[in-house]
């Protein structure tokens, strides 16, 4: 039973990561987007951070890379406005990545 429901909520985190990153590349000039995403991508990289053990150790500190990716990623597209499909980029890799070391 626990496991369904844990099944069920992973589908809807893979769901939710599909839907912000069509909304991410479809919209233009929509910041409340990049904002999601990036709270997004921190919420999974922290998800994906605790459901490793403590002697897991690398696969945590590259979890934690992609956290700061994320975050570097929304900091670059608020001081430049010439790198955002960069910084989109580095958004969508910090989801997608923590998506998957998160299932893991």
């Amino acid at each position: 039973m626990a496991l369904g429901t844990l099944m069920i909520f992973n589908i809807v985190l893979v769901i939710t990561a599909v839907i912000l990153q069509v909304l991410l590349y479809k919209n233009k000039e929509t910041n409340t987007i990049f904002i999601i995403n990036m709270l997004f991508g921190v919420l999974l990289a922290y998800m994906a951070y605790t459901s490793f053990p403590t002697n897991f150790t690398m696969q945590r500190i590259l979890v934690i890379g992609l956290g700061i990716l994320s975050i570097l990623g929304i900091l670059l597209k608020f001081n430049s406005e010439k790198f955002i499909v960069v910084s989109k980029v580095m958004l969508s890799v910090s989801i997608f990545g923590s998506l998957v070391l998160m299932f893991l």
